[in-house]
């Protein structure tokens, strides 16, 4: 290789290949001007002897998917529902059971609430009052004429709360 093939950008090292140029019999080669990526490998899980600090940092969650209208609810984390709300701060929560996939567009309306709320067992008896945020899905009566919540999720965990709400942003 000739001295004037080669160039000096900036630290790096470029040579330029000529159309007609071969080397040891094999065809010309076009090659983008651009370096190959040293971190790719890492991105991937990093590879034998590579540093997988890098991959570690990166989020592994998948990208929630959007326009599915479906909400995922754990219920195993302080999660209750209920389908007789009432306005005055009465209703009586019951723990979901298990996780819920919980259809957003079948309702009108969202609305949020933050306060002390009753919560009860799986029976439907009085445990105690809970502080917490609920989501209430409201739904448009045509016989009334109206719009009523149909159904109020209630969280005592802050983390599941701003989960759901993450979720209904996707929507």
């Amino acid at each position: 290789m000739d001295v004037s093939e080669v160039s000096h950008l900036g630290g790096l090292l470029s040579r330029s290949v000529q159309p007609q140029e071969q080397r040891w019999g094999a065809p010309a080669v076009f090659m983008s001007s651009k370096r190959k990526r040293s971190d790719v490998s890492s991105m991937n899980g990093g590879g034998e002897g590579e540093n997988r600090g890098a991959a570690a940092s990166l989020p592994t969650q998948t990208p929630a998917r959007k326009h599915n209208g479906f909400v995922m609810i754990d219920g195993h984390r302080g999660v209750y529902y209920s389908e007789s709300w009432k306005p005055n701060g009465s209703t009586l929560y019951l723990p979901v059971r298990g996780s819920v996939l919980a259809n957003m567009d079948k309702y009108d309306q969202i609305s949020f609430e933050q306060g002390c709320f009753c919560i009860g067992d799986e029976t439907g008896r009085f445990q105690q009052k809970a502080q917490g945020q609920a989501i209430n899905c409201w739904r448009y009566s045509e016989q009334d004429r109206k719009l009523f919540v149909s159904l109020s999720y209630f969280f005592t965990n802050c983390q599941v709360f701003q989960e759901v709400l993450n979720s209904l942003e996707c929507l």
